[in-house]
């Protein structure tokens, strides 16, 4: 269980404004957890902030290095935030912040960029009921239907359990995954080996929760994901809103919308539980 964390203050402003985490004084907190509940339903509240760093090196020896920092926050309703920041290549470049919003009460995936003018929300129907279509009657013709590509072949995974161990004061059990694509199977003369590290969280309000992650791939290069700073608070609700002056554009699942649509707002996802 997590005896020493720290806090963070998260800030989503509008437009022209950046999307700030700044630390707080550390405090310890006791965490219980009722008896008799399952692990799934006594998660309890946090904000965590990660750093990745990806890097891929060139034929030619060049290394390509990106940063990314991502807030994630979840209250007591369920209620979900993912803002992702990466850093720009170039110094005159303003940094972009993607943030996504998944509401399971309101049945709501909304979607917004720091800096930008409009917010996506999406409406998602209730279980069992029917999605409504745009338009009255269906499109003349048959559906072009997508191409099936041939999965590519690799051998059967090897999974590793790596122990406890406790990362930035948090207790975490790790697992190592090796996949192996056999010489020949893309075009490639020596076998590719991509192994994935993964360092998660133990304690029964914390399920799910990702302190370490590490990526070896001899395509995409190696990605780290690290936890810096974890603080066992009720977010504040501002966060889970698009930030004030922003114009909200409703959407139903399949297409349906009022309002001005974006084209390039990301759609969001609803995260795994």
């Amino acid at each position: 269980m997590v005896g020493r964390t720290c806090g963070l203050l998260i800030c989503i402003v509008a437009a022209g404004c950046a999307f700030s985490v700044s630390s707080q004084v550390s405090r310890s907190r006791n965490v219980t957890v009722e008896m008799g509940n399952p692990a799934r339903g006594a998660r309890l509240p946090y904000t965590a902030q990660y750093k990745t760093t990806q890097v891929r090196t060139l034929a030619d020896g060049t290394t390509i290095t990106r940063e990314t920092t991502e807030v994630v926050a979840i209250d007591s309703q369920g209620r979900r935030m993912n803002a992702t920041t990466t850093t720009p290549l170039s110094g005159d470049q303003t940094p972009v912040t993607r943030v996504t919003v998944f509401d399971p009460a309101a049945r709501t995936n909304s979607s917004w960029s720091v800096p930008g003018e409009r917010a996506t929300v999406i409406q998602m129907p209730a279980p069992g009921s029917e999605r409504s279509s745009c338009t009255s009657s269906a499109p003349l013709g048959l559906p072009e239907m997508p191409v099936a590509r041939a999965p590519v072949p690799r051998e059967r995974p090897v999974i590793e359990n790596l122990g406890n161990d406790t990362i930035l004061g948090v207790e975490a059990r790790g697992r190592r995954v090796t996949t192996i694509i056999p010489a020949g199977a893309i075009g490639n003369d020596e076998p590719l080996i991509r192994t994935t590290e993964t360092w998660t969280a133990v304690a029964p309000g914390l399920f799910g929760l990702v302190v370490r992650e590490a990526t070896d791939d001899p395509q995409a290069g190696k990605t780290t994901k690290e936890l810096e700073s974890l603080a066992q608070d009720e977010p504040d609700a501002s966060v889970f809103q698009p930030p004030a002056g922003y114009e909200i554009v409703n959407k139903e699942v399949g297409g349906c919308s009022s309002g001005r649509p974006d084209s390039t707002e990301p759609l969001p996802v609803a995260p795994p539980q």
